[in-house]
Formats: structure tokens, C-alpha cells, sequence
């Protein structure tokens, strides 16, 4: 993925976005961003925790998630309509999903390729879950 802020450098990434401000939870909004950008349901999931993205401003939380037992399917956010949002549509950034193996994960975050470090907690605290 490509974002603004990374100038010309391409990183891997994890799904991710807000917590809507309507009274949205963390888990129900990781749900939906899964589902927005990947087009996938899960049905495990598993909390990794609550950590502050910015101490020295007071900025927002990360909220992150272990999916598992994924598949393409039809999102349900309660509306009882569908959803049919495209991959990255509200983003400005270039997204291209990539499939990995689990070993091809572990090299590419000892590789730096997770160049934002939310992406990379993300990443580490899922395998040190696989690891239990």
C-alpha cells in the first residue's frame, strides 16, 4: 500500500480505519473494514488490545484485531442490507491485496516491510498470539 505520507515508499499493510464516531465499537469496526477493503467475513476474532497511537498529544487508540477463519462473503452490519463497498473506495491511497503465508509474513516483518509501526505492532502481537 502507498500512503501520503510515505513518499515514494511502498510498505505492506494491514486492514485498518476508525472507529465510527456514532457510537461504533472496535470490534464491530474492524468487522467492517475487513469487509470494505477485502470483501471477507471472519468468524473468530481475537483482541490484541487497546494502545494509544500518540502519547505526547493525547491522539487517538489502535484497536487491533486476529481474524481468522475468513471468507468472501456478504457483510451483515445490522441494516439488514448487504454491503457492497469496494476495496479502498473511501481511500486515496493504492492498495493491492496480497495473499501470504504465515512464514512469508514472519520474514517480511523481520525484513522491514511493515514500514508504518502501527502496521507492524499490528502484525508482531498477532504471531506472539499464534505463538501461545
Amino acid at each position: 500500500q502507498t500512503k501520503y505520507a510515505l513518499s515514494s515508499e511502498v510498505s505492506l499493510a494491514v486492514v485498518g480505519g476508525i472507529v465510527e464516531p456514532y457510537g461504533e465499537e472496535p470490534p464491530d469496526a474492524a468487522k467492517r473494514e475487513v469487509y470494505e477493503e477485502l470483501h471477507v467475513t471472519c468468524n473468530s476474532w481475537t483482541p490484541l488490545g487497546r494502545y494509544r497511537t500518540d502519547v505526547n498529544r493525547g491522539m487517538g487508540w489502535i484497536h487491533p484485531f486476529l481474524a481468522r477463519d475468513c471468507k468472501y462473503g456478504v457483510f451483515d452490519d445490522g441494516s439488514g442490507e448487504p454491503s457492497n463497498a469496494d476495496v479502498g473506495a473511501h481511500d486515496m491511497e493504492k492498495q493491492n491485496v496480497q495473499s501470504m503465508t504465515l512464514s512469508e509474513v514472519k520474514v517480511s516483518v523481520m525484513d522491514q516491510k511493515f514500514i508504518e509501526v502501527q502496521w507492524s505492532n499490528t502484525v508482531a502481537l498477532a504471531m506472539l498470539h499464534l505463538m501461545r
